[in-house]
């Protein structure tokens, strides 16, 4: 085996220079020397095209090993390949006598490659870049991999690495000394992978190992914070035989490819903090690095981040706030994530909510919550009977509100979201068969009776949503400031003959607002009064139980609630407490619209 390797004559790659100017977007640097090459790719280039990356580079050939197929267990001598050769995918430039016999278009992120650079050629730099690669290895188990390692500069060992991984542990590792040869590690308990290189690494079983930590934000495409999304999970998982010290980052994205969302900005991301000893809890900006001590063996740090959008609320048309997190532990091994997220309500252009029309403002959409009703004012008190003073206990109901796309808010005692399906007609230009003219979409409906007409025969698909502490049946339209900034004021009025007035009793004759002999109806005030109920939510740049989430100002709103009721007590009785509003659709057109 070990003749075999050496007769594979590369040349050892000299550096790899990682520019993290990234976080949707990173560069990786390579400096590529004449011969061959074993490089190993930590980011999915863009453009993926191999004939692009290459364009203007004295490349000769490229090679991906692809051990899924039956192939030989380690690399032969490059003059002994040939294109088609199992197990490898080759690639020639335009114009290369061979290049209709390449098999290899594409680079893919999270992969080894060998490299031909012309004998006669000068080292050259390659530069690549692309979005930070997650995808973990996939190892071949009874064979020698061809692999490469998410790493820092001062990496693991190939023993620390590999240990408690029992396909591993031990095994041969074969890297290229300085003349290009592939020679096995002497030891590899004080020899450590470098970062961009490439080795081949007998698998005796099945293994998993992809470094010493493994991070999983929930997606192979990093994190991301869409819509009303501004709180993601971040999972660390401790994959080696010790306890790990862990650091997460943030760093800056370097300039997106052209035809990608341009950078609007840093992503302005949070983390939970969690201080226990010192009862310590709420919502911080990650401006530093935050770190997990002595994160046990096969454990996880469950690290929950948010984007905060009002940092980041005016973006131009199309753009991304973007950034990356770096991982780390005490041994060596580096993850980068992507991370990216949509401008906030705030922003100023290239945001319209479906169904708002050409007068959508940032903040339509139906908004549901709560109020927490904390204080009561005391019609007895001598000193002040109109004046709110804390209740025994809180007072809690639900609040639903719907700004359309022109800012008209509307309080609404009922709502519901109803899916309409996909409307379809007959192709013209494809005969028997059907096209989509409406996608499917959910609706907003505040009147029962109109669902059928609004989606059609079929069966109904939705939910409805309510609160009990309103009575009216109609949405009641709110005045005063803009729905996120000043006070917007309501009034409810039901009168002294509403069924759900409060004076109203269907089982009791003295509350019938009828006459003793239940022939003439009773004016207003012989048994029965008009009750009017004006309230005011009046929005604050905090949150008012100083939690202040990540999608404050943005997805959630709240403020000061406050109600006046007349008619119940001969004095106006007043309450006061707090409310929040959280987002639940962009749907600006009320009933179909």
């Amino acid at each position: 085996m070990k003749s075999l390797f050496r007769r594979f004559s590369l040349a050892a790659l000299l550096a790899f220079l990682p520019q993290i100017a990234s976080a949707q977007w990173m560069q990786q640097t390579f400096q590529l020397k004449p011969g061959w090459n074993a490089v190993f790719l930590e980011v999915a280039p863009e453009p993926d095209l191999c004939d692009a990356q290459f364009a203007g580079l004295p490349v000769e050939s490229v090679w991906d090993f692809n051990p899924s197929v039956d192939a030989p267990q380690f690399a032969q001598d490059p003059s002994t390949l040939f294109p088609g050769a199992p197990g490898w995918l080759t690639w020639f430039p335009i114009g290369h006598p061979l290049a209709s016999e390449g098999n290899l278009s594409i680079l893919r992120d999270g992969r080894p490659y060998l490299i031909k650079v012309a004998d006669a050629a000068q080292p050259v730099a390659w530069t690549v870049t692309g979005k930070p690669s997650l995808r973990r290895i996939t190892w071949a188990s009874g064979v020698i991999n061809l692999v490469g390692f998410h790493v820092a500069p001062q990496a693991p060992t190939f023993q620390n690495l590999f240990a408690g991984e029992t396909g591993l542990a031990g095994q041969p590792v074969y890297v290229l000394n300085a003349g290009g040869a592939w020679q096995p590690v002497a030891n590899l308990a004080s020899t450590r992978p470098n970062a961009g290189e490439s080795y081949w690494i007998r698998c005796r079983l099945p293994a998993q190992r992809a470094g010493t930590i493994e991070v999983d934000p929930g997606s192979r495409q990093g994190v991301s914070f869409p819509g009303n999304f501004a709180e993601q999970s971040l999972r660390i998982r401790n994959t080696s035989a010790g306890a790990r010290n862990v650091s997460v980052r943030l760093l800056p994205s370097a300039t997106p490819p052209a035809g990608q969302p341009p950078l609007a900005g840093p992503v302005a991301l949070e983390y939970w903090k969690t201080d226990y000893a010192n009862t310590n809890l709420g919502w911080a900006p990650l401006s530093a690095p935050v770190t997990f001590t002595a994160l046990a063996a096969g454990q996880e740090w469950n690290l929950r981040i948010g984007a905060r959008r009002s940092a980041t609320s005016v973006a131009p048309p199309g753009s991304q706030f973007q950034s990356l997190l770096e991982v780390t532990d005490d041994l060596g091994t580096r993850w980068v994530i992507p991370v990216n997220a949509d401008p906030g309500s705030g922003t100023t252009a290239g945001f319209a909510p479906a169904g708002a029309g050409s007068g959508s403002v940032p903040q339509a959409g139906l908004w549901i919550g709560e109020a927490v009703c904390r204080a009561v004012s005391q019609p007895a008190h001598p000193s002040d009977p109109t004046l709110p003073r804390p209740a025994g206990g809180d007072f809690t109901f639900r609040l639903i509100a719907h700004v359309d796309g022109f800012g008209t808010t509307r309080l609404l005692q009922h709502v519901f979201l109803v899916r309409k399906p996909p409307v379809v007609a007959p192709d013209p230009e494809n005969p028997g068969f059907n096209r989509v003219v409406e996608p499917a979409r959910t609706v907003v409906v505040t009147d029962e009776a109109l669902i059928p007409s609004i989606i059609g025969p079929g069966e109904i698909t939705g939910r409805r949503i309510s609160s009990a502490a309103f009575g009216f049946k109609q949405p009641v339209a709110m005045t005063g400031g803009s729905f996120g900034s000043g006070t917007l004021n309501g009034a409810i009025t039901l009168g002294y003959d509403d069924p759900l007035n409060p004076f109203k009793h269907v089982f009791h004759p003295d509350h019938n607002n009828l006459d003793e002999r239940f022939e003439q109806k009773l004016p207003e005030g012989k048994e029965a009064l008009t009750v009017t109920r004006t309230l005011s939510l009046e929005f604050s740049a905090t949150d008012p139980l100083g939690l202040n989430p990540p999608g404050w100002g943005d997805s959630e709103l709240g403020g000061i609630y406050r109600e006046a009721f007349s008619g119940l007590h001969r004095n106006v009785l007043q309450v006061s407490g707090t409310f929040r509003l959280v987002r639940v659709s962009r749907v600006a057109a009320l009933n179909g619209g």
